[in-house]
């Protein structure tokens, strides 16, 4: 896999973990309002966006096989 792959990867792996969370407490999210329901969904994507920061900055055009493998194996990226 490339800096590039192991970047989006790490996006989509971090994104799916966020949709299943938010799935799996629906029945605690229903009361909520669809503009807090919004806000809520918003300020997960920031917080999978502020963890996928650190090794997405790895991944720089430099990055080498060692640290993309060691990324893979982390987050068991397919």
């Amino acid at each position: 896999m490339s800096g590039p792959t192991v970047r989006q990867s790490l996006r989509d792996r971090f994104d799916a973990i966020r949709a299943a969370e938010l799935q799996r407490l629906d029945k605690k999210l229903r009361g909520l309002t669809d503009a807090d329901r919004r806000s809520v969904e918003d300020i997960a994507a920031d917080v999978v966006l502020a963890i996928a920061r650190a090794p997405e900055d790895e991944l720089g055009a430099d990055a080498s096989p060692e640290t993309l493998q060691a990324l893979i194996r982390l987050f068991a990226l397919s």
